[in-house]
């Protein structure tokens, strides 16, 4: 199991000349602070930094604040750099990784330090995608803007996956495991490559059927010594001719494609010129009838054509469709020349007919050339199929192998249990969380609760609790922060809110590193609190410059980066 794990975060603000820094607990982390003390503010900087952004907004938090997190990885150690939409990776000596704007690239980066080799499909264009930060923390982080209700709505941007959710949730339970998604992404490539090669065989065999039609076997069998010099000119001929009758056929599908485009403009262009001249006629017309509008039955005179603009408008039409015309005229006149072009190469054909044509005694060279041509085509032909079918086997044969590893990573015995400890884990946290007993046969990973009133939250308590201890059991992928944000949520009473915090401070996993944010103080014991006093005041004076002189060399490093590249 690998195991993520928070360690440092700094923030500064150069615009205050304020900064934050925090050290996280490997095990339990408590922040208390009053509404608008910044304690979501710190807690949000955690996952923005990491490229996994929150829903919701801050209020009074200053856009080009730099935050600083050192985490690890396995025990291996990193420090991740952002400000205002860069982000910078180095290693535990501050060695940089990666310095980008582009958030694909870090993404990439992201997963491959921690082995997140999750995938799914993207709902705009359709193929399989690499998960992001988003995705590896969507189970972990409970925010108060988006997590506490019945659908899942912690992080923005992962509606652009297709139904992203029931994947994570099976990724990290171990429903399918990381050799899951290995496996899968070694078959990928191999259906790829697959794919060409049956695209490929297919393609010789229509060579083959059609050669056979046009080159007989049966013929004279000779020396074709005698006509070395004619096949070494029919060779140069025909390749000659091939390339520039390929070329020829290339420019004129694009020029045709580009003229059909261009006359559909034209008519276009023509259609809305009509109908502008016919509505001006009538517009101008003597005792015509007001204009009344379809939408507010206004009635509007004559003034009301100054407003629609017909007669410049008609204008800029005539213009388009002049230039479109010329433009059009212009690509008949390549088209042509592309034509007369490939009537030229008569010539070459002409030239090859009388290279055939040549004698050596009573035989002909087109003889010659039909044999022995034949003959080496058709056993070259042979080799070839031979040749590609053994790929086409050898592949096959990895696929299924692959298909075999992949269904017994995903089998019925071990979904089912794995879905059996998630709902024994979830029945006892709604027990815990003073909530009634429900039946859970039916409960997937997926199924969020949708409860209203005061249960609402605890239930959603209760089923990520369920996960998260799920997660931690014999089957779990990853061991990751849970971070819980403001848990009295729906106002809950002086006999619920101190079930809440003690189920959250004393029954969940051992061993798990947690991070609450609460608005007050509580008695139930924490590794490590961290309490917040000032309103809009979490940046404080003392802490600026033993973190300016952290972050400024580690700045200059990643804005430095990209101009390195640029001169290499």
């Amino acid at each position: 199991m690998h195991r993520f794990r928070f360690k440092n975060i700094w923030l500064l603000s150069h615009r205050e000349h304020k900064a934050r820094h925090v050290e996280f607990h490997p095990s339990k982390n408590l922040l208390v602070g009053r509404n608008h003390t910044g304690k979501t503010t710190l807690i949000r900087s955690l996952f923005e930094t990491l490229g996994a952004t929150p829903q919701g907004k801050l209020e009074q938090w200053d856009e080009n604040a730099v935050s600083l997190l050192e985490f690890s990885v396995d025990d291996k150690r990193y420090f991740a750099l952002h400000q205002d939409g860069r982000r910078a990776l180095f290693d535990a000596t501050f060695e940089l990784l990666i310095s980008t704007v582009k958030f694909g690239e870090w993404s990439k980066r992201f997963c491959e330090i921690t082995d997140f080799n999750l995938v799914f499909s993207d709902k705009k264009q359709a193929e399989v995608v690499p998960a992001d930060p988003a995705c590896f923390f969507a189970p972990f982080y409970v925010n108060q803007d988006g997590s506490w209700q019945a659908e899942w709505n912690t992080f923005s941007g992962m509606k652009r996956f297709s139904a992203p959710f029931k994947p994570i949730l099976e990724y990290f339970t171990g429903v399918c495991p990381p050799e899951y998604y290995a496996a899968s992404a070694e078959k990928f490539q191999y259906s790829k490559t697959l794919e060409e090669h049956r695209r490929e065989y297919k393609l010789l065999e229509r060579t083959i059927e059609r050669f056979s039609k046009s080159v007989p076997l049966t013929g004279p069998k000779v020396n074709a010594d005698n006509f070395a010099v004619q096949i070494e000119q029919l060779t140069k001929e025909v390749n000659e001719l091939n390339i520039r009758q390929e070329g020829l056929r290339s420019t004129i599908v694009r020029e045709q494609e580009l003229i059909k485009n261009l006359d559909h403009q034209i008519r276009l262009a023509e259609g809305a010129l009509a109908a502008y001249d016919s509505d001006a006629k009538y517009l101008l017309k003597e005792g015509a009838a007001p204009l009344i509008c379809p939408t507010c039955h206004a009635e509007h005179d004559k003034p009301f054509l100054d407003l629609l603009e017909f007669a410049e408008d008609a204008r800029v039409l005539r213009e388009l469709a002049a230039r479109l015309r010329e433009d059009a005229a212009e690509v008949r006149r390549r088209t042509h020349k592309a034509f007369s072009e490939l009537n030229s190469l008569n010539e070459n054909y002409l030239r090859i007919s009388s290279l055939l044509d040549s004698r050596k005694g009573e035989m002909k060279f087109k003889d010659v050339v039909g044999s022995l041509g034949a003959e080496s085509a058709f056993a070259a032909f042979e080799a070839e199929r031979k040749q590609i079918q053994a790929s086409i086997d050898a592949v096959v044969l990895t696929i299924d192998a692959l298909e075999t590893a992949m269904n017994e990573l995903r089998s019925l015995k071990r979904t089912k249990a794995i879905l059996t400890d998630f709902r024994e884990h979830y029945a006892a946290s709604r027990i815990a969380l003073q909530l009634p007993a429900v039946p859970t046969k039916n409960v997937q990973l997926a199924s969020r609760p949708s409860l209203s009133g005061s249960g609402g939250p605890r239930s959603i308590l209760a089923y990520y609790a369920a996960i998260w201890r799920t997660v931690q059991g014999r089957s779990g992928t990853y061991d990751v922060p849970v971070v819980i944000d403001s848990p009295n949520q729906q106002a809950q009473d002086d006999l619920n809110l101190p079930a809440v915090l003690s189920f959250i401070a004393e029954k969940l996993p051992t061993g798990l590193q947690l991070i609450v944010g609460l608005e007050t103080p509580t008695n139930f014991s924490f590794d490590r609190e961290v309490t917040l006093t000032e309103k809009y005041g979490m940046l404080i004076e003392g802490d600026w410059g033993t973190t300016l002189e952290l972050v400024t060399p580690l700045l200059k490093k990643m804005y430095d980066a990209p101009l390195a590249q640029g001169q290499s």
